[in-house]
């Protein structure tokens, strides 16, 4: 069936503006979409995905555009789902301790309301700054925090999916005492759009604590002493650290005394602590190279995994076992492998966060060996047509 058979179709059951030319902006691994959709609401989305579904386009969705460059390059890309005003909703239960999020609510929006309410959604994520709760939350995108608060994927209580055939669905409780049986919602947190379009996630979220404190090293502390300070977050960027306390005014005040005995620091406090802490986590600077890599490994080997690659930028979460670098010499596909071996044997693995076209063909930046029959398996069941970001995810799924 042609395009415009298409459009056609779709036209007759959405609104006027709910379908645009396609954009540079839309581009994904320098292939640009053959159609943009622009939904208004849930059921415009719905009804889009089951038009999609029956023509076997494929599609790519995404709210801000901030992370198209996550994933192998597209087997194809026929539609972009923007879906930047599908779900905006911010909702809360402060005693409860429950939060709905919609897609296309921002990051910094859902800071800014919970503040209101002396609340948060405790994750510190990178791009936290420009990116939507559907893009952190599609990516299970997490920062520094994560040691204390528990990852993206952990946090969340509950999805409402559009799938890709156009149904409606939702996978969890809603509720802190959570799912009993398979927990499917976890399996959409982290598909980075490959299984289906999450519309809201339901999550817990935490209170303020009553003192908020950055301190800021000109070096490193090394990661036994930094878990002896027992700060909720540590990020080191290209040497300079950054320990995160919080707590009560007595509490905080002790760990700072802590740290004063080993190291000499800058200290702030309250919502300057809170700006310098979300920039610094949001790494935005990183970013900008064209080629940043991920190393996980156990806290206590980051470093050794760390010394299999030559770096330029680095950004590292010693305590999570996370690093985001820039590669200080040229990185051949073979080489990358080579890396990859060593890093695994040290109980990690090693993703190609953002690459250039020209360097992702012929590899998998996910790196992913194990169990791809049983993501393959759970791909054929939530997309048997393959519809879903074709090829972008773990195995060319």
């Amino acid at each position: 069936m042609s395009l415009e058979v298409v459009i056609r179709g779709i036209e007759r059951e959405v609104s006027n503006d709910s379908i645009r030319e396609p954009t540079a902006d839309y581009a994904v691994d320098g292939l640009t979409p053959r159609l943009v959709l622009y939904p208004r609401d849930v059921n415009e989305l719905s009804v889009m995905m089951r038009h999609i579904s029956n023509n076997r386009l494929r599609v790519i969705p995404m709210v801000n555009k901030t992370k198209l460059f996550l994933g192998n390059i597209p087997k194809a890309y026929d539609v972009a789902l923007d879906l930047g005003r599908v779900h905006g909703i911010v909702d809360y239960d402060p005693e409860e301790m429950v939060g709905n999020f919609g897609v296309s609510a921002s990051f910094s929006q859902v800071r800014a309301i919970l503040s209101r309410v002396n609340r948060r959604l405790p994750i510190d994520p990178p791009l936290s700054g420009r990116s939507s709760i559907g893009g952190i939350f599609s990516c299970n995108l997490f920062g520094p925090m994560a040691y204390t608060f528990m990852n993206t994927r952990d946090l969340t209580l509950r999805v409402r999916v559009v799938m890709p055939d156009g149904t409606i669905v939702k996978w969890g409780t809603g509720m802190i005492k959570d799912v009993a049986g398979y927990n499917i919602k976890r399996l959409f947190i982290g598909s980075c759009g490959s299984l289906g379009v999450i519309y809201e996630v339901t999550t817990r979220i935490a209170a303020m604590p009553e003192v908020i404190a950055v301190a800021r090293l000109d070096r490193e502390l090394d990661l036994l002493v930094t878990r002896r300070l027992k700060p909720y977050g540590a990020i080191v960027i290209n040497g300079t650290m950054y320990l995160r306390f919080e707590g009560v005014k007595e509490e905080v005040e002790y760990r700072l005394g802590k740290l004063s005995e080993v190291a000499r620091y800058e200290v702030l406090y309250g919502n300057e602590a809170e700006d310098v802490w979300y920039r610094v986590t949001s790494m935005d600077e990183i970013f900008n190279n064209d080629l940043v890599i991920k190393v996980v490994a156990p806290p206590a080997r980051l470093n050794e995994a760390l010394g299999l690659l030559g770096h330029g930028y680095l950004v590292k979460m010693p305590m999570i076992g996370e690093a985001y670098l820039t590669p200080s010499t040229p990185l051949t596909p073979g080489r990358l492998g080579e890396i990859r071996d060593g890093v695994a044997r040290l109980g990690g693995y090693l993703v190609v966060f953002k690459a250039p076209p020209e360097f992702k063909r012929g590899i998998d930046v996910w790196g992913v060996r194990d169990n791809l029959d049983l993501m393959g398996g759970i791909k054929s069941v939530f997309d048997p047509l393959g519809i879903m970001s074709s090829g972008r995810f773990v195995g060319g799924l």
